[in-house]
């Protein structure tokens, strides 16, 4: 008798009793000689009386060690899933990340450690060292890898538009502004990661509201008379040395300490030789299946370039593998067609000039190269795959005369 065996203790209650007293199904946790019990107990009625009960039985100590066993296997199977994704050639590839050399392993060390974390992420670096690429990896890693990643451009956007471009606006807070008002990008990010790429150019003003959405975890669109909350992981990258712009009053040096909690600092490639000779090979073989040729470069052709300094670091190598192998007329590159391509003659650097000098040097003739080549700024930004703007504003430093569009 049930009544019986909870008077004696054996039952800390009867789960039984309670259907036949209260007529319906009931679900209670109860004890049975100590062990705790997940019980379910169903009435079964005929001819409209309770005939009998049913009751299912579930030992919660086993229930838990399942959950857990499970709980385990699914973080073993994130774990196999993220290395896997992690260490995949293909995805590595894609990303123009390889790490054979000493520094790059470094990095996507310290770049998996900081990926499950929400911490602010400085990446710093020459043009065209990776920081892009970087700022993806680390995303792909983290937990909000199913979420939007954001780039912004700093030096892409009119300072007039970067405010609202980056916070949005209400409707009618300005001459100009849509019906229904305008999203911004960091709106866009929510829940995701903001990559602000050139954070060296943003105004001061947006570094105010940039610091303030640090801190709150807020913003107020321009017109709006309430903060709105976002949840963005920011990731920002610059090749200017933030510094040198904080003692020229052009950089909040409070926002510079929230941004860099974790700086990652990429070397140019000229300082990582190992990764040069896998580049070529990933760009060759990716270059050769898009165009659906099969050239090849010769151990002189190699050396060549293996001997460049590479101002223009993976991205000059890149384009200028593309180079070669559509203008090359044999299917073995030499080191003739390399020299050519990238104008050295033999020389590789005029030991006269600083490596700041040669850069500028180089690129200035890369400018000049695209523009005999293409008739517009804007086929020549394309060609070189910068921004218009970007390449407007070198113009425009460097004082290149171009009778451009």
């Amino acid at each position: 008798n049930m009544h019986d065996l909870v008077e004696k203790g054996i039952f800390s209650e009867s789960v039984a009793l309670d259907v036949i007293e209260q007529g319906k199904s009931i679900k209670i946790t109860q004890k049975v000689n100590n062990r705790l019990i997940y019980a379910t107990g169903k009435p079964v009625f005929e001819s409209g009386e309770l005939d009998k009960v049913i009751v299912y039985c579930r030992d919660i100590e086993i229930l838990e060690s399942m959950s857990k066993q499970l709980s385990e296997l699914r973080k073993e199977n994130e774990r196999i899933t993220r290395d896997l994704s992690k260490y995949s050639a293909e995805y590595l590839s894609s990303n123009q990340i390889l790490n054979r050399s000493k520094e790059m392993d470094n990095i996507l060390k310290l770049a998996d450690k900081v990926a499950y974390v929400d911490s602010t992420i400085l990446i710093e670096g020459e043009s065209g060292v990776g920081k892009s690429m970087l700022a993806k990896y680390i995303h792909e890693n983290s937990t909000r890898r199913d979420k939007p990643f954001i780039r912004v451009d700093c030096s892409s956007i009119p300072e007039t538009l970067i405010e609202s471009e980056l916070f949005g606006y209400e409707e009618g807070s300005f001459t100009g502004a849509l019906k229904g008002g305008k999203k911004g990008l960091i709106q866009y990010a929510d829940k995701g990661t903001l990559f602000l790429d050139e954070i060296g150019e943003l105004p001061l003003s947006s570094q105010v509201k940039l610091l303030s959405l640090i801190q709150s975890k807020q913003i107020q669109p321009i017109g709006a008379h309430e903060n709105m909350e976002v949840d963005v992981r920011i990731i920002s990258a610059t090749n200017q040395n933030l510094r040198e712009l904080i003692e020229k009053g052009k950089f909040r040096e409070d926002l510079y300490y929230r941004l860099q909690v974790v700086p990652i600092l990429i070397p140019p490639l000229r300082e990582r030789n190992a990764d040069i000779v896998p580049l070529i090979k990933l760009f060759l073989s990716r270059l050769n299946s898009y165009y659906d040729l099969n050239k090849n470069i010769s151990p002189s052709g190699l050396r060549c370039l293996l001997e460049y300094s590479w101002p223009g670091n993976v991205r000059e190598l890149e384009n200028t593998i593309e180079r070669l192998i559509v203008t090359s007329d044999s299917e073995i590159i030499d080191c003739d067609d390399v020299q050519h391509s990238l104008n050295t003659d033999g020389k590789i650097n005029d030991i006269n000039l600083s490596h700041k000098e040669t850069m500028e040097e180089y690129e200035k003739k890369l400018i000049h190269s695209y523009a005999s080549n293409y008739s517009t700024i804007r086929d020549m930004a394309k060609y070189a795959k910068i921004d218009e703007s970007t390449l407007r504003k070198k113009i425009k430093r460097y004082g290149i005369n171009l009778t451009k569009d």
